[in-house]
């Protein structure tokens, strides 16, 4: 199998265990490595275990100089084996599969599917007498 497609089934793998609840990421401020001596703005990242390794994800901002005061952002996002620190020690190639597990974690971090779940049943349950005015 291609690296390429090793890499992207990877990524599909860790998505899946993300969505089903079996990988389970926090939420941290990013790290000196991040913020320090760059233009890059990284607001949040999420750090998992598996197979005895730290993931470190992460979206961020790029300023892109196009001339000595010409500059526009370009937004990125970084899936990255790395120590407990949040050092990096490599980073998976750029895949679009990236930016939806990111969304799926940011999803599961924020705790939106049990605050649709429980707004779920809510709209179930039987509604009781609001007060009448009059």
């Amino acid at each position: 199998m291609k690296e390429e497609n090793k890499t992207a089934k990877a990524i599909t793998l860790l998505l899946q265990q993300t969505q089903d609840g079996f990988l389970r990421w926090e939420a941290h401020t990013p790290g000196e490595d991040l913020t320090q001596g760059t233009a890059r703005l990284v607001e949040t990242v999420y750090f998992a275990e598996k197979e005895q390794q730290t993931l470190r994800l992460y979206s961020y901002r790029d300023r892109f100089y196009t001339d000595e005061e010409v500059w526009h952002w370009e937004d990125g996002v970084a899936l990255e084996l790395s120590d407990k620190k949040g050092i990096s020690w490599w980073q998976f190639p750029g895949h679009p599969i990236i930016w939806d597990l990111l969304e799926a974690v940011r999803f599961k971090t924020a705790g939106a599917d049990a605050f649709i779940d429980k707004l779920l049943e809510e709209g179930e349950a039987p509604s009781e007498p609001g007060p009448t005015g009059g």
